[in-house]
């Protein structure tokens, strides 16, 4: 028979070929504690295992330790390029882990939320991560309190004490002294929603480090998308005296920006620097290349689903702030203020 039509490998073949009996191999392949197995015996049965491509059965395991062995997880827009990095640490570890994972895009108009609830409240996930906090929702205070374990990564939901966040404030502040230290003094901030938990700490960040120096930022607020980056930037360099500098919270927001800044007849960096929250691969081929700050994102995703795993299997809840500082990737959208008009 060959490899496209062969039945896949089940236990009592890993056992067989152990030599070992059915039961010891099922211990040996669930990770079950308490056990005595000598160390050559165990060795053995894992690699027989890998040679076989053995993998157990969903619904079997799911029938003998009540659990599915998947997870889900909320986000906010597929659109937005740097929740992949989100997504694929989650994905990775949920798999080292042996776990599946089931991504939905969480949006005002979707239905996502509503699906989630069905399969939190019928037992089909293991657990929930939610990236898509909106203070107000009905459904966080629920999703906080089931029965089945919940995260919130990246925004957080205030007194749940199950947080994974990185250090947005700290990017703040970064940002500010980048721009402070090129000499700008009219800076401005195109900020996120003022609703939502991880813009309102950007610009906590960069506020408290332009305010130390002795500079109020402009600052204004816009949805995170392209549309709104492109009227906001307009509106903040329509401003008098016109900034020299701005910080952008979001990667699809500069897009927008910079074609607003085009379109106020402005260069950058010659007419106005610009630095942006968020670091993907595509500000290196932007015109200019932009100034970003790095998060550890992939390192997010990962936190968040070991988070997860560990509340279920018997963690107390806390919150977590990953230490990774945020990174300035330096590259030719700042440059020094010309001579002010």
């Amino acid at each position: 028979m060959d490899g496209l039509h062969r039945r896949p490998a089940r236990l009592g073949d890993v056992a067989r070929a152990a030599g070992v009996h059915v039961s010891t191999a099922s211990r040996v392949l669930n990770g079950s504690t308490g056990i005595s197995i000598r160390p050559e015996t165990r060795e053995r049965i894992l690699v027989v295992a890998r040679e076989l491509a053995y993998r157990p059965n969903a619904i079997g395991r799911s029938l003998k330790t009540s659990t599915t062995g998947a997870l889900g997880l909320l986000v906010p827009s597929l659109r937005n390029p740097v929740l992949s990095a989100i997504v694929r640490g989650a994905f990775e570890r949920a798999w080292e882990r042996g776990f599946v994972l089931m991504v939905a895009e969480d949006t005002s108009d979707s239905a996502a939320q509503g699906a989630y609830e069905r399969l939190v409240e019928e037992g089909r996930i293991d657990g929930l991560l939610v990236t898509s906090a909106r203070p107000g929702s009905p459904a966080l205070d629920r999703f906080a309190n089931s029965a089945v374990p919940t995260i919130f990564v990246n925004r957080r939901h205030a007194s749940s004490n199950r947080n994974v966040v990185m250090r947005e404030e700290d990017a703040g502040a970064t940002a500010a002294e980048h721009l402070l230290g090129y000499g700008h003094r009219r800076l401005a901030h195109l900020a996120g929603p003022p609703e939502l938990d991880t813009a309102q700490r950007r610009l906590d960040g960069f506020l408290a480090a332009a305010r130390a120096a002795g500079v109020e930022p402009a600052v204004t607020h816009a949805a995170f998308d392209e549309h709104a980056g492109f009227a906001a930037m307009q509106d903040l360099l329509a401003r008098e005296p016109r900034p020299t500098a701005v910080f952008v919270s979001n990667i699809n927001q500069l897009v927008g920006a910079l074609a607003g800044a085009r379109a106020q007849g402005l260069r950058v960096p010659a007419d106005v620097s610009v630095v942006a929250y968020d670091d993907d691969p595509v500000a290196e081929f932007l015109d200019p290349p932009v100034t970003t700050i790095r998060m550890p994102l992939f390192e997010l995703g990962v936190r968040g689903v070991d988070a997860l795993v560990d509340q279920f299997e018997g963690g107390a809840p806390q919150d977590i702030v990953l230490q990774t500082p945020p990174e300035l990737v330096a590259r030719k959208s700042v440059a020094p203020p010309g001579e002010l008009p």
